[in-house]
């Protein structure tokens, strides 16, 4: 019974315990009822047989008095003896006698009631007759002396009676009292046994359970259970455990994942910050030997990978042209002879790395160093013996290749833009001196001519036309050279084009009375440098036409967006275009034109209805060789 109640589950345990505390509690007061109820109507049947002896006596003390007439003591006796009679047949005493023949009290009552139908009834019936009558006094005397002869042993079976009912009284007292020890010990039992079950099944193990909890709350998978079972407690420790297993487990590998996203963010940074020392180094200066020497040895610094060696090629020959390594001792480059191996590498390989060696056998990793399609050289790495740089460390290598390549290619470029810059100034030069200066040395070696011939003719008054003409000419001549001068040291700074028209602006207009006013809508960033230097040098040129030949009082410069491009315009309220047609020596407009013709627009001369002129430059900007993005950029500025 015990072992099947183990294998139950531990609340229904608990409950058959506590189910029989009640029950003994039950029991006890059940018991205790009964038996209470058995008790109720002894000390009444003691007491009733107790005065059977009383009443005895006194049956035995009125016959015996003889200072009563006979008459008085008969009817005393015959009254005090259905009093006894009365007694004896009381429910107090009749309901506290068994109705088992066996019992001992039934067998101590029949007793004394036979004893007093047969021994004492008789001979008191017949005494208290003869009391009555006119019998003699020896026949009276011996009847009372009959009945008083048999008073002491009737009274002894009374008090048997009595001890019988007593005896009855203190067992089932006895009884009483078993009853509610045994009750109260198996009560007592079966609280310490659940109480000791739920000790051992659920406080201990409830406890365990909390600080395995604890444990894990603070990050502590180490914490086990002991209790472990079939019933709901013991399931949870078992399950409490598995989970503790498995979360140190869990942790284990996310502390590992953790580790490894740690190395690998350190990493990373450090290829960041390599990455960012490599761009910084090749924004900063040109890519010379010395500069690659020394972003090489930082990069072996950096990756551990062994000897570098950056190999640039000569054009598309496959010639090795520089060669510049960490170690040039050990010698870890194939570019060596007229036809470089390295350089032969293709400039975009299917691979990150190409694998060469070289004359010693050595196996070389070539990154191609390049950029869209130009091609640049490779760049080697000797890595050691059996071993491959890490994925990531070989990605990190064609990065830095595909960086060199583009400052190489970015430098190349650069250079190529200040030729074609130097080469397209030459020709500005050139014209704007062929179409001033040049024209004006013509005329004044005409002049010359004129002179020597007029001296040769003897005409005194043509030599001083000629000399004034002469003077003149080199006065325009100078102030050409001067404006020439002037735009050949015009400068523009980081800030941009407004900041170069406003100075332009306050130079002319301290030069003469026009005060020159600026209108600039133009977004910043809209024009490329180029763009700005020409723009400024067409507002400097028209704004110099109005100083010279308008003779105006105001002017005005606007730029501003169009849905087709952007419009210069530069007026003023002058004289008018007519009076500066025919203008000996004015070759501004020419200029103004092969300038516009580069920006691949057009310049219109105007002529407003309130008079002066007006100068219309317009053009679609290449806003940094993007030209898509223009048309939402002028939108936005309109």
């Amino acid at each position: 019974m015990i072992q099947r109640l183990r294998n139950k589950p531990l609340l229904l345990r608990v409950a058959v315990l506590m189910s029989a505390v009640i029950a003994l509690g039950l029991v006890s007061i059940l018991s205790s009822a009964i038996l209470a109820r058995t008790l109720e109507g002894m000390a009444a049947a003691i007491n009733q047989s107790g005065s059977l002896r009383m009443q005895s006596y006194r049956i035995a003390v009125a016959l015996a008095d003889e200072s009563n007439p006979a008459a008085e003591r008969a009817r005393q006796a015959t009254a005090l003896a259905a009093e006894f009679e009365e007694r004896l047949a009381s429910p107090r005493l009749v309901d506290a006698i068994p109705g088992k023949t066996a019992s001992e009290v039934t067998r101590a009552y029949a007793q004394v009631t036979r004893l007093w139908e047969t021994e004492m009834k008789v001979p008191l019936a017949e005494h208290t007759r003869l009391l009555a009558s006119n019998a003699s006094s020896d026949s009276k005397a011996l009847a009372r002396a009959h009945y008083l002869a048999g008073v002491d042993a009737f009274v002894a079976e009374i008090d048997a009676l009595v001890l019988v009912l007593e005896q009855v009284a203190e067992r089932r007292v006895a009884a009483l009292k078993a009853t509610q020890a045994v009750a109260l010990v198996l009560t007592v039992l079966a609280v310490a046994v659940t109480m000791t079950l739920v000790h051992r099944r659920v406080i201990r193990p409830l406890g365990e359970l909390l600080a395995c909890a604890d444990q894990v709350r603070q990050s502590d998978f180490s914490g086990r259970t002991r209790f472990t079972g079939d019933d709901e407690l013991g399931r949870l420790g078992a399950a409490m455990n598995l989970m503790a297993e498995g979360l140190s487990q869990s942790y284990s590998a996310l502390e590992q994942r953790v580790a490894e996203k740690t190395q690998d963010l350190a990493r990373t940074n450090r290829s960041l910050d390599l990455l960012y020392r490599t761009t910084a180094t090749l924004s900063q200066a040109p890519a010379d030997e010395g500069m690659l020497h020394d972003l090489l040895v930082d990069i072996e610094r950096a990756l551990r990978l062994g000897p570098m060696s950056l190999c640039l090629c000569q054009g598309g020959e496959g010639r090795g042209a520089l060669l510049v390594s960490t170690r040039p001792s050990t010698d870890p480059s194939p570019c060596a002879g007229e036809r470089c191996r390295a350089c032969r590498v293709s400039s975009a390989p299917e691979e990150p790395a190409a694998s060469q060696t070289d004359r010693s056998g050595r196996r070389i990793l070539a990154f191609p160093v390049g950029d869209r399609d130009r091609h640049f050289g490779v760049l080697l790495i000797v890595p050691p013996e059996d071993t491959d740089p890490a994925p990531w460390q070989q990605r990190l290598l064609a990065t830095l290749a595909g960086h060199i390549g583009t400052a190489l290619n970015l430098q190349q470029r650069m250079r190529e833009g200040r030729r074609l810059a130097l080469h397209e100034e030459r020709g500005v030069i050139a014209r704007e001196l062929h179409d001033s200066l040049a024209q004006s040395l013509s005329y004044l070696k005409i002049q010359v001519t004129r002179l020597t011939a007029a001296l040769d003719a003897e005409d005194p008054d043509a030599p001083r036309l000629i000399l004034a003409e002469l003077r003149e000419g080199t006065n325009s001549a100078y102030r050409q050279l001067r404006e020439l001068l002037t735009t050949f040291r015009l400068k523009m700074d980081d800030r941009g084009l407004n900041p170069a028209l406003e100075a332009t602006v306050r130079e002319l207009g301290a030069r003469g009375a026009v005060q020159i006013r600026l209108d600039n809508r133009l977004p910043p960033g809209l024009l490329t440098a180029n763009e700005e230097i020409h723009v400024l040098q067409i507002v400097r040129e028209a704004l110099s036409n109005v100083l010279r030949h308008a003779h105006a009082q105001h002017a005005e410069v606007r730029l501003y967006p169009t849905r087709n491009g952007l419009d210069v315009e530069v007026s003023d309220d002058g004289r008018g275009i007519a009076h500066q047609a025919d203008r000996t020596h004015h070759h501004g407009l020419t200029i103004m034109r092969e300038r516009a013709a580069s920006l691949g627009g057009k310049i219109w001369l105007e002529q407003p209805a309130g008079g002066g002129t007006r100068v219309r430059l317009s053009f679609r900007p290449n806003h940094g060789d993007r030209p898509e993005a223009m048309p939402a950029v002028l939108l936005g500025a309109l």
